[in-house]
């Protein structure tokens, strides 16, 4: 995975998006998820938007998507 593109601080932006993202769609965080850093930032280079890396990774993982109550 190349990473010059992304600088130390845009890199903490992207799965601090990443995370959030996952905890508002599967109510899970990168952790409960078994996401590392590492996967987050490769799935988004896949499609340079942390949202739908998110989205795409939860899908991967076979989370359910949260229902509104």
């Amino acid at each position: 995975m190349n990473m010059n593109p992304i600088g130390k601080f845009e890199m903490r932006e992207i799965v601090s998006e990443f995370e959030t993202t996952l905890i508002r769609l599967y109510g899970v965080n990168m952790l409960d998820a078994a996401v590392s850093r590492y996967e987050a930032l490769d799935i988004y280079n896949e499609f340079r938007c942390a949202r739908t890396a998110a989205a795409i990774c939860g899908l991967r993982k076979g989370l359910s998507l949260q229902t509104a109550a």
